[in-house]
């Protein structure tokens, strides 16, 4: 038993006062040695001098051993179990109302933010709750479930209104609105297992039409191809026929192309045999000049 207890106790720091404390006097009871705190550091007539001096010893060294060395030399000193049990509760557990302003200006900023579980949120919440009630300001249940409601954002706002309307007489507990965090949470997370499977499948689908359309489109780049080269074809022929102005709307009787006669071939031309006059001939007409 002792050694679990152990296991699970914190070293006192500055900033944990309010989880340590509890724990601390869970382990003093473990232990029996409780009675310093419990009695107000005064002996109580079924122990005697040397039994209450030894008990008020061991309780200041279980302590201690759970005192951070950061911490340790504001209590180094002490010897009463009493007087240092009340010295760690004024350090850390002051009922000013600045230490109010500030514990429930940070309660009310809490929200939940990305990437932090619900179970983390609440718990960081009830921290906070906690330390308000340290300083003497107990919040009751409903305000509590409130102010976790109002911690919720935007993308919450359904449960929000859900949860208010259908709450009992119009009041909503700590019990509902964890219950219900815990189960939207759990619904969401199935509902995003079910999304990302959806978008994976869809993916792959579309993978496989982008491959398919991509063949095709292959296929009219190919043929788009073919078209342009007679396109280029055409165009040479009717940019050779109008660089020498003799543009024919028509096909030439002798290679078959489009755009020129029959004596501006240039096919035509260099199959003729070299003479030294000037001859020029069309359908087959010899001029002599």
């Amino acid at each position: 038993m002792d050694k679990s207890s152990s296991d699970t106790m914190i070293a006192l720091t500055s900033t944990n006062y309010n989880m340590w404390k509890p724990r601390m006097e869970d382990l003093l009871n473990l232990r029996d040695l409780a009675d310093p705190l419990d009695n107000n550091g005064v002996k109580p007539d079924k122990k005697t001098d040397e039994e209450w001096t030894k008990m008020n010893r061991k309780t200041v060294a279980q302590i201690r051993q759970w005192i951070d060395h950061s911490v340790f030399h504001h209590v180094a000193q002490e010897q009463s179990a009493y007087t240092l049990w009340e010295k760690l509760g004024s350090m850390y557990q002051a009922k000013t109302a600045r230490n109010k302003t500030l514990l429930m200006r940070r309660l009310v900023n809490h929200k939940l933010r990305g990437g932090i579980s619900v179970s983390e949120h609440t718990s960081q919440f009830q921290d906070l709750v906690n330390q308000l009630s340290t300083t003497g300001w107990v919040l009751k249940d409903e305000e509590q479930a409130i102010l976790l409601l109002s911690s919720l954002p935007d993308s919450w706002e359904t449960l929000v209104v859900t949860l208010s309307n259908s709450a009992p007489n119009g009041k909503v507990t700590m019990q509902m609105v964890t219950d219900a965090l815990m189960n939207e949470e759990a619904r969401r997370k199935e509902a995003g297992t079910e999304q990302s499977y959806a978008f994976v499948s869809e993916t792959n689908r579309r993978g496989g039409g982008r491959n398919g359309g991509r063949s095709r489109g292959r296929g009219r780049g190919q043929g788009q191809n073919r078209g342009n080269s007679q396109v280029r074809g055409r165009s040479q022929e009717r940019g050779m026929s109008c660089e020498n102005n003799t543009w024919f709307e028509g096909y030439c009787n002798y290679c078959g192309n489009y755009g020129h006669r029959k004596r501006d071939c240039r096919k035509f031309l260099r199959e003729q045999p070299q003479t030294s006059q000037n001859t020029s001939q069309e359908d087959g007409v010899t001029m002599v000049c």
